[in-house]
């Protein structure tokens, strides 16, 4: 007789370059999703329960993540115990070695929990790299993290602006698409913080010393 699937919480981290988003796609698509990738790793502890991951947070196609979250059940075979959180973390990560997807951290939760609804704030990044002429200018270890602005020089102040009127609460509903999902999603969100901050270039970050005389 089996014992009850456990339920874990697992946070992770991706680099997204190479997916089309965290979801998962179909079997037929050429580019994966991050999600798809999750579900072989926990497979590959050979699960007597059918393996689904629900992620807590949506990202599209070529977007990193820092942190995203999602849970998962995972029943093991005949006697043997839950497994223990680091355990999880240690297996899945071996599974995911190929791919720019690591496991951070795992939590047991209660069999209630649900990553999406349990959910209270989400936290985007969204980086520029202005003032470049071409985009050849911009830094090898700058590939693929940044949106290259080129002849563009960005009114920071304007933006600031603009940014405080999307505070607070709003009705998205004629930003979402229609699906089969959309009578269960609330289109009313809270935005509590918006804030945009220069930053240092590179070549003052990483060559200033070189350059000293």
């Amino acid at each position: 007789m089996h014992k009850s699937a456990a339920r874990y919480l697992i946070f992770f981290q991706y680099a997204g370059t190479k997916y089309s988003g965290v979801m998962k796609t179909a079997a037929e698509q050429a580019v994966e999703g991050v999600e798809n990738h999750l579900e072989i790793a926990v497979r590959k502890l050979k699960p007597v329960n059918e393996v689904s991951v629900f992620i807590s947070s949506r990202t599209d196609t070529g977007v990193h993540a820092l942190c995203n979250s999602a849970h998962v059940d995972i029943q093991r075979r005949g006697d043997k115990p839950p497994l223990l959180e680091q355990d999880l973390v240690d297996a899945l990560n071996f599974h995911l070695k190929a791919e720019p997807i690591r496991i951070t951290r795992a939590y047991r939760v209660h069999s209630d929990f649900h990553a999406r609804y349990r959910a209270v704030s989400r936290t985007y990044v969204y980086r520029f790299a202005a003032g470049l002429r071409h985009h050849t200018e911009m830094p090898v270890t700058e590939k693929d993290l940044c949106w290259a602005l080129r002849d563009t020089r960005l009114n920071i102040d304007a933006m600031q602006e603009a940014a405080a009127l999307l505070l607070g609460t709003h009705d998205f509903s004629t930003f979402r698409a229609l699906s089969s999902e959309t009578p269960f999603k609330n289109p009313v969100k809270t935005l509590e913080k918006a804030q945009l901050d220069p930053g240092v270039s590179f070549s003052q970050r990483h060559f200033h010393r070189m350059c000293a005389p």
